[in-house]
This record gives C-alpha cells, structure tokens and sequence, in this order.
C-alpha cells in the first residue's frame, strides 16, 4: 500500500494496532453501497442495568473470509459458534480506509442473529482493511480476524489480526450413514486422541449451504465421535464441525448433506424376503360312507399355500437397536397381475374369494414366525353371510348330497334311476367343493420387510420398508396342479 507522508504512516500503524475504536456512522462513499439490514448497536451499555450482571462474553466470529464476485461486488462470510448463555442479536462489519484524511474504523454494515454472510458493493470498497463483530445490547464481542481487499479487488489476511484461533486442526473424515429409517450417525475423526477435557466439538446446522448456520445447543464431549440424527425433517440440512480447544475455536470442517440417497449400514439393510413355497391339498372322505379310500370318488376339501422365508431375513442389527420400534413382515395378496396397482376401491368383505378383480389387501406376519399361509376350506362360511352356512353344506343343499345314500350304490336292490341319480348328486357335489376351492389359484402374493423406528421417542417414529418379491401366483406351486389345472 502506497503512502505518501511520514503522519499518514503513524496514523495508520497506530489504528491498525487500534482494537477499540468502533463508530456508528454508516459509511457511504460509493451510491451503490452494501446491503444492511439493521443500524448498529450501541457501543455503549452503560444505561441498561441488566448488563451489569451479565458474565459471559460474546462469541467472537472466526474465519472471516471474502470471495469476490466481480470488480465491484464481493461477499463476506464467517464462522460464528453461538454461546446459548450469552447470544448474539446481530454482527457488525467495519471498514478501515488508511488512504483516508482521518483513518478510522467505521460501520460498514450489519447483519441479523445466525446470518453470517454479507454482500459489500461498490468499487471504491476495495484498498480497505474489514472486521466484523458479534453485538448485543450489551455490547461487542472481540474482532475476527482482519483482511484487506486489495486494490486489484482480491484479498489477505492482515498479518496483525489477533483474534485467530490457535486450535487448527479440524476434524476429519465426517459422514453420515442410516442406522433407522430415520435415523442417521454423524460420524467423524479427530487426530489428537488424547483425553482432554478442554475439547469440545460443535456442530452447525443450515438449511442452505454457507448461509444462517446454526449451532447445537451443547457441544459434543471432546472424547466423543458420533452424533445421531433423528427425523426425516432433517433431510436436506447441511451440518459441518469444528473443534473448540481452551476456548480457541478452529475452522470448520466441509459441509456434507443428509440426503434421502444415503444408504443404511451394509448389516441393517432392507435386502428382498426369499420365500419358499408349498401347496397342501386335503381330501373328504365323508362322502364314502363305505369307507373305501381306494375309490376315485374322493373330494377335495381344503387347499393351503404356504410360503416361508428361507433367505435375507430381518437382520438381527435391526432387531436389537435401540432405536427399532417393530420389525415385521408383510405379505401383499391381490387376484389380478394386471390391474391391481390401479384400483382405488374398497376391499372389505373380499379378502376371502376371488371376487375382486383389481383390489388387493396386505396382511402381516412375525418375523420371529417367518411363514404365511393362504387356506381355502370346504368349511369356510358361504359367500353369501345371509344363509348363515359352509361351502360344504351349501353345495350339500344345492345337489341333494347324503352321505347316507353312499351306501345304495352297493346295495344290489337298489335301483338304475336312484343309483344314478347318488351318482351324479356326489358327482355335483365334488365339483361344487373343488370350485371354491380353485379360487385359491387365481391369488398373487408379494413379502416385503417392515421396519419402523423410534426416532424422537416410541411410537413417534418413521416406517421404512424393503423393495416387495416380485409377484407369486399360487397356481405355480408345486402341488397345485390337482385343482389350478383345467
């Protein structure tokens, strides 16, 4: 920097060593100045009695740093870490022009609580040195650290700045990682593992990156490397770090994003169910009054799907976390591959035929049991509740079935006309049974894994689930050919 007297050099080294000198005149030499959002505080606290009992001092801000926009335009940003028993209701930024007839630090501009950027305008804003503050009512906080905007409109740190942290080195290596559905580990690492208890981390938070941070409201045990995030009102906020050692805060680490994307922990994932399968078909005997099995008069009475889980079950991590809520299984059972995903009906009443086309209607099972059948029975109440009967009588009426008559078709006097119509009544009475019980064939099933946790408290948590099996047809079961065959 040029200067052209003996006086103006002492001017300048006596206000640069100067940390006290604070005006409230805004400064104003360029018509399209800075932005500022407030005026400044008092320097003085002197009529307000309440400020007499306060102890704590004000955070000082750390990092001050400029980026510039373009010729005229550059924008200020620094690092504040909020003391919760002493807050700051704004920042002050101020200037110092040595070119100056009267060199003196001047209020370049304001910001509010938390807004820890500023956009200084104005080409005659370069050649000055710049500083900002934490204010309250009570007063200042001690400076940041001092840079310059040079006269080509780039910028340095002043070699003089006081107040820059001692505590350089800065934690490392910080990740998120899901452990819930909505719950997430900060995690990080820090080069110095002794145990001192004079460190501490802080963690800020900010919804748009670089802008209005956020302090927690305690900082984290020096000892400490996690920090666990709870709540899917957290996705999208950006947190960095940085460590507090003596009081002397250093810079803060980069910013990272929680993101939806984030994937849980390679041991606590949601893998797709692998299930088994089973068809199971029973046989009535009733209607062989004889008793003689090796007759081809046989009719089925029940038929049952069985699916178990043989692979990737909910893993045990997820089970025995603190934070796990319930853990279960969840089967999916729909009559139509084609049109189930569109319908928006009601189900009620239908979960038990094959009278719904396009709906479908979910059922969970135990992890602990992890099977689930789907059973269809002679015995099974009629379809129409009214009759107040079973399949099996039902088709008993509608064809005059008696297991007594059975008998008559090996008795000798019995004659052509009764024998066949015994003959045809059970007959009927087969394929009335076997017709319900087909109904089973035309079912779909998918399983999936449910997981809901307790983030912010039990029951207060989120649901998470794995991708469904793709769809199973229980015609397809091994088994199933008897009664799914035409």
């Amino acid at each position: 920097m040029k200067i052209s007297t003996i006086c103006k050099w002492g001017m300048m080294m006596g206000f640069v060593a100067s940390l006290g000198a604070c005006s409230s005149t805004i400064a104003s030499d360029d018509d399209d100045d800075a932005d500022s959002s407030s005026s400044s505080v008092s320097s003085s606290a002197s009529g307000d009695t309440s400020c007499k009992s306060v102890k704590a001092s004000l955070a000082a801000p750390t990092n001050f740093s400029v980026k510039k926009e373009n010729d005229s335009t550059w924008t200020l940003s620094w690092d504040y870490s909020r003391d919760e028993s002493r807050a700051e209701t704004g920042f002050e930024i101020e200037s110092l022009d040595l070119e100056a007839s009267s060199p003196e630090w001047e209020t370049e501009g304001t910001t509010k609580a938390e807004v820890t950027i500023y956009k200084l305008k104005g080409a005659k804003k370069a050649g000055k040195y710049y500083r900002v503050f934490a204010t309250d009512k009570c007063g200042y906080s001690k400076e940041s650290n001092r840079l310059q905007i040079t006269s080509d409109g780039n910028s340095v740190v002043d070699s003089d700045s006081t107040a820059e942290s001692s505590a350089s080195t800065i934690p490392t290596d910080l990740a998120i990682t899901r452990i819930a559905p909505s719950i997430w580990e900060l995690s990080w690492n820090y080069a110095d593992a002794s145990d001192n208890p004079d460190r501490k981390f802080i963690i800020q938070t900010s919804k748009l990156k670089d802008f209005k941070w956020t302090g927690l409201k305690s900082p984290i045990d020096g000892n400490v490397r996690r920090y666990y995030i709870q709540g899917r009102d957290k996705i999208e906020t950006y947190y960095r770090m940085a460590v507090v050692t003596s009081g002397d805060t250093s810079a803060f680490t980069e910013a990272i994003q929680l993101t939806p994307d984030i994937a849980y922990r390679d041991y606590m994932s949601l893998n797709v169910p692998v299930p088994s399968t089973k068809m199971t078909l029973s046989y009535i005997t009733g209607i062989e009054a004889d008793k003689d099995t090796s007759s081809e008069d046989k009719s089925y009475i029940e038929a049952v799907a069985t699916y178990t889980i043989t692979e990737n079950f909910i893993s045990k991590y997820i089970i025995e976390s603190e934070y796990t809520d319930t853990a279960y299984y969840e089967a999916r059972w729909f009559t139509s591959l084609e049109n189930y995903n569109y319908y928006k009906g009601n189900c009620e009443g239908k979960t038990k035929s094959n009278k719904c086309d396009s709906c479908y209607w979910t059922e969970t099972f135990p992890y602990q049991e992890p099977s689930i059948s789907k059973r269809f029975s002679a015995y099974d109440d009629f379809a129409d509740a009214a009759k107040k009967t079973t399949v099996f009588e039902n088709c008993a009426a509608q064809y005059k079935y008696s297991a007594a008559n059975h008998a008559k078709l090996y008795d000798p006097e019995t004659d052509a006309a009764e024998w066949k119509s015994i003959i045809a009544n059970e007959a009927n009475m087969s394929l009335c049974l076997e017709h319900y019980l087909r109904g089973i064939c035309g079912y779909y099933v998918q399983i999936r894994i449910v997981w809901k946790d307790k983030a912010n408290g039990k029951g207060k948590g989120e649901t998470d689930w794995s991708e469904w099996t793709q769809p199973f047809n229980l015609s397809d079961i091994s088994g199933a050919d008897n009664i799914c065959s035409d």
